[in-house]
């Protein structure tokens, strides 16, 4: 068995890459599961993954690395029920210090008694470009600081969404990775080419000197602060339209939504949704830096109402987040002449990252 560990900043790609390494390793008969992490309860991720025939379970309610007994449960789970061949377990866009609260003791505690292979982080290109060119970032500095952490402790360092910028910029990026992280491993990718994916698939399965040995000395008052600075918001809806309006409440819904968060200027980590209905399923994800042609992962929908999970991830303070996009669900449902059910909702800020295991 191989355990792949994945983490990145919010937004940074990680689940497409997931989901296109689990079709290709599937594809040559190996069995995938996956376990989803996040601070919250109401997880696309997890739903997209469930709905793609992926065995997944979740860690909720906190990192890996503050529920390091609560991953162990659910490898158990997944080894119980499906026995993979493969597990890649994703880790909460938030999260740093990895190597000291999960790869360290999986390697000296044995507890779990599955080899850990692999620990990727993911950045989205541009997010790096402008840091390493010391441009502004669009978070706060301890948000930063967190973003920075990840790409310290990275075994394999993937530097994601190429094809969103020019060839010249992205080699530019590259050189300059280089330069600022020497020794480190980069590989420079899109996650939406089948290719790519199957060439980390293949390096992921194969190299085994992608687990890192050494714990980063971090901050764990600015870690805190940087993840108190973000607001999480988890939302179900049934959004209901009048006939053959479906699709276009939809296009309401997340443009109201993110028009809305970037009218008051707020730094969007993630904004995620899964569409559901009858017949089909669809995933729509807003990163921090804006990317095209969202609306084309939204099918022609059939009915006249969709059950729509929300994961929003921003910089802002909760109830303020929450009052935003009630108000921009109830202009999307007017726009479209529907109207909403609301199912459940959360909003917080996460708690203190209080580890279960460090070992320096």
């Amino acid at each position: 068995m191989h355990f792949h560990l994945v983490g990145g900043f919010l937004g940074s790609g990680k689940t497409t890459a997931i989901i296109g390494a689990a079709r290709i390793l599937m594809a040559q008969d190996k069995r995938v599961g996956i376990v989803t992490n996040d601070q919250g309860k109401y997880l696309v991720d997890t739903a997209f993954f469930r709905a793609q025939d992926f065995p997944t379970v979740e860690v909720t309610g906190g990192c890996f690395c503050c529920n390091y007994d609560d991953l162990e449960a659910r490898l158990k789970q997944l080894q119980a029920s499906t026995w993979p061949d493969v597990i890649f377990a994703e880790s909460v866009g938030s999260c740093a210090d990895i190597v000291a609260t999960i790869v360290k003791p999986f390697l000296d505690l044995q507890t779990a008694g599955i080899p850990l292979t692999s620990y990727t982080v993911f950045t989205d290109v541009r997010l790096l470009r402008r840091r390493l060119s010391n441009q502004p970032m669009p978070f706060g500095d301890d948000v930063v600081y967190i973003y920075d952490k990840q790409i310290e402790e990275a075994g394999l360092l993937i530097i994601n969404k190429v094809d969103l910028l020019s060839a010249a910029d992205m080699q530019a990026t590259h050189a300059l990775a280089q330069t600022t992280f020497p020794g480190k491993a980069l590989r420079l990718q899109n996650s939406r080419n089948a290719s790519d994916v199957e060439h980390w698939a293949q390096l992921i399965e194969t190299d085994p000197t992608l687990v890192p040995q050494t714990s980063i000395e971090i901050d764990y008052n600015r870690y805190g602060a940087g993840e108190a600075e973000l607001a999480w918001l988890d939302e179900a809806i049934t959004l209901h339209t009048p006939s053959r309006r479906l699709r276009a409440g939809i296009v309401a819904l997340v443009t109201a939504i993110r028009s809305t968060i970037l009218d008051q200027q707020l730094p969007i980590g993630h904004v995620k949704f899964l569409v559901e209905t009858p017949s089909h399923g669809a995933k729509i994800s807003l990163p921090s830096i804006e990317e095209p042609g969202w609306e084309q992962d939204i099918p022609a929908l059939e009915g006249d109402n969709a059950r729509v999970l929300i994961n929003a991830r921003v910089q802002t303070d909760a109830q303020a987040l929450r009052t935003l996009v009630k108000a921009a669900i109830q202009q999307a449902a007017s726009t479209c002449g529907g109207s909403v059910t609301e199912l459940e909702v959360d909003s917080f800020h996460p708690g203190f990252p209080r580890p279960t295991h460090r070992i320096s």
